[in-house]
């Protein structure tokens, strides 16, 4: 056996959703799984690229239809419009096989990434697989959970290579705004260092507008530019999450060169009659993912009025993306997060994650929204009749 894997352990969202499966009509609120079916529009392309027998395999790093779909994607919503070479542009199994590929190829032994806390659990285990090590940088409430720059460049080291962002956030739903981002363009900048923005809830964005960090790097020199790595996906804004498709931006010839080399000898290629759909996703009607968003919202706020109306956890400011919230769990609950999230489990069906599992200091319990509204309607009758402290 491989002596290092037994040091990485299973995501806790795992356990708790293993738990769940097990009971009758539970409320999925700890998963980041859409409840809606992906668009039709995108099925049928897919159905159609298997009748015209599109079936069989296309180069490792992406068709060219699809390459090119995304170049007009990423030039007209992202405003990264100084990427115009299809081979900047890399087609991989989801997002996190993008981000497992792009730490592959950057990291060497000891090199440090700098990381958010708290942070989506396989980030981590990611960078250490690819063995380099993480370095968290506290991301707090009262900052609507965007980056402090001065705490950001104190943690910057000799053995610093990368900085990872994730906006919008999860678990906290936080939004970063230009001024952030351009703040953290200027460390990177400074300190030459990568930047790898993970993208993946772009289009589940409610008060802000969605900023790819890429888009300011026009405004610095070309070698900052050819330092960010833009991993996207198509799960959460088309509700695609079981088919398994992303891709990569990056203008960096020797950093294409080198991740041409993982995609080989990872998958070889995602599916071919799957990239004809995602063709479809980036240039078909968009009206889908804009009435997603909109019930999102709404979801949103019903779920934050109703986790703030129980004396066991508080959140300050609804979140600005994605489709969750991340709430502190007050004095009224003495136990851990972890006793909190199985009281829930054992007492009304409910599904949550504590905040431990996002490498979290404080006692702190994530609620996923992506679920049916009716189950959010469910869980917030639950929640306010959970008068058992502990």
């Amino acid at each position: 056996m491989n002596n290092y894997l037994p040091e990485v352990v299973f995501s806790g969202i795992v356990s708790v959703r293993d738990r769940l499966l097990q009971l009758d009509n539970p409320l999925r609120l700890e998963s980041g799984e859409p409840s809606f079916d992906t668009p039709s529009h995108i099925t049928e392309a897919m159905v159609r690229a298997l009748a015209d027998k599109e079936t069989h395999y296309a180069p490792s790093t992406g068709i060219k239809p699809l390459k090119e779909a995304v170049l007009r994607k990423i030039a007209r919503r992202n405003k990264i419009d100084y990427v115009k070479n299809p081979n900047h542009v890399l087609i991989v199994n989801g997002g996190m096989h993008g981000l497992y590929c792009a730490f592959q190829t950057i990291l060497n032994q000891g090199d440090e990434v700098i990381v958010p806390r708290p942070n989506w659990t396989a980030t981590a285990w990611m960078i250490r697989l690819a063995g380099g090590q993480t370095v968290f940088c506290d991301l707090k409430p009262e900052r609507e959970y965007r980056w402090d720059p001065a705490e950001l460049e104190s943690k910057v080291t000799p053995r610093t290579k990368a900085i990872l962002i994730n906006t919008p956030h999860n678990p906290t739903g936080g939004v970063m705004q230009r001024e952030d981002l351009k703040a953290l363009l200027d460390v990177a900048a400074k300190h030459d260092l990568w930047v790898i923005s993970d993208e993946a809830y772009e289009d589940v964005i409610y008060d802000h507008e969605h900023v790819s960090v890429a888009s300011l790097a026009k405004e610095y020199p070309s070698k900052v530019q050819a330092k960010i790595i833009s991993c996207y996906t198509f799960s959460k804004s088309y509700a695609m999450t079981g088919w398994r498709l992303g891709y990569v931006v990056c203008p960096n010839d020797e950093f294409v060169n080198q991740i041409k080399k993982m995609i080989l000898y990872t998958i070889n290629g995602v599916s071919t009659a799957t990239q004809f759909a995602g063709v479809a996703a980036l240039d078909g009607p968009q009206d889908a993912v804009h009435a997603m968003c909109a019930e999102y919202r709404k979801r949103r706020d019903l779920l934050f009025e109703g986790v703030n109306s129980s004396p066991l956890m508080s959140c300050e400011t609804p979140p600005g993306g994605a489709f969750y919230l991340y709430a502190r769990i007050t004095e009224e609950w003495s136990g851990s997060a972890w006793e909190l999230v199985n009281h829930l489990i054992d007492t009304y069906a409910m599904g949550a994650v504590p905040g431990d599992i996002f490498y979290d200091t404080q006692k702190s319990i994530r609620f996923s929204y992506a679920c049916s509204t009716e189950m959010i309607e469910m869980a917030i009758e639950r929640l306010n009749s959970t008068v058992q402290v502990k």
